[in-house]
């Protein structure tokens, strides 16, 4: 007789399938919604410098003001690099002028030797004077390029579209080239940064619908890149997304995306034998399957198919000895 209680106690417990119901995992699938803050950044944060020297004289944008490309930021003084290149030109046109005459000697030089009215070495010294004065001229009109570079650098333009983030000078300062004068940043090109939980990150690209909540607006996003590298206080990666509208830098929100594979509800699980697990219906029959990765009261990941019998009613009952099984015969 004892040897038939121990052979009934080891025995998973059959229970009849009138004593409990089922639900199709279908019907009972939650797909869980994940959160991580999120920021918005620009992808250009331009730090705005004098590139020449001179006296500030217009700083025409203020502190939050959006600026389109190639809008005047700044103006340094232009007297002494309008007169340098007025200096510079001035110096071509003489180099042009005299290579006129240089070239008239020549023509002149060439006649009268073709006739024997001078040598050879007199000619070509004046081949040898109109060369010098040919590289004269190509060095004047160098120097005026350069010239009207730095006339053209006393202007700065903003670089891309953007939002002046600082003024860090004042119309009336004296600017070395070098002095840093304003910070942009790009309205245009943009990214979204979440740092989002390890454990997270390898379901994360499967989820394919990301959404960025600020302020109670939602955006949809696109996933760039996940950052291989775990930040070590809080266990999390950086993940980067696009956006599919403008978004203003320097926000912050959250990450929202849902799983894309079915989880049962931390309800349906239950203990045996120091296993979690959840009760299915198989040919009629309870079968346990264990769940290594569950954790009590919440839901659980499953790759079950949808039609998978889940026993609902009567699951707290099965796997458990009979009423009265510790008394000994």
């Amino acid at each position: 007789m004892k040897r038939l209680f121990y052979f009934l106690l080891l025995m998973p417990t059959l229970v009849s399938a009138s004593e409990w119901t089922t639900r199709p995992l279908a019907e009972l699938a939650v797909y869980p919604e994940f959160r991580a803050p999120a920021r918005v950044l620009a992808l250009n944060e331009a730090h705005l410098a004098a590139e020449v020297g001179g006296r500030i004289e217009a700083l025409p944008v203020r502190v939050g003001q959006a600026v389109q490309a190639g809008a005047e930021l700044a103006r340094i003084d232009t007297a002494d690099y309008r007169i340098a290149a007025g200096q510079a030109a001035a110096r071509v046109e003489l180099g042009e002028n005299r290579l006129r005459l240089a070239q008239t000697q020549l023509d002149q030089f060439r006649i009268l030797a073709q006739d024997g009215h001078v040598s050879e070495d007199q000619l070509r010294i004046k081949v040898t004077e109109h060369a010098v004065l040919e590289s004269e001229l190509e060095l004047a009109r160098l120097a005026l390029e350069a010239a009207e570079l730095q006339r053209a650098r006393t202007v700065i333009r903003a670089p891309f579209d953007g939002l002046v983030r600082e003024r860090l000078a004042s119309v009336g300062d004296l600017a070395a080239a070098g002095t840093p004068l304003l910070v942009l940043v790009s309205t245009r090109d943009t990214e979204v940064q979440a740092q989002v939980p390890a454990a997270q990150i390898e379901a994360l690209p499967a989820a394919a619908d990301w959404r960025l909540w600020l302020d109670g607006q939602t955006h949809g996003l696109r996933l760039e890149r996940i950052l291989a590298v775990v930040e070590p206080a809080g266990q999390t990666q950086v993940v980067v997304f696009s956006a599919d509208t403008g978004l203003v830098p320097g926000r912050a929100g959250e990450l929202r995306w849902r799983s894309p594979q079915a989880h049962l509800p931390g309800e349906y699980l239950v203990e045996r034998d120091g296993r979690l697990g959840a009760w299915i219906e198989e040919q009629g029959q309870a079968r346990f399957i264990g769940l290594s990765h569950a954790a009590v009261g919440r839901p659980v990941a499953v790759d079950w198919p949808s039609d998978t019998r889940v026993i609902d009613a009567g699951r707290f009952r099965l796997g458990l000895p009979p009423a009265g099984a510790g008394a000994t015969q």
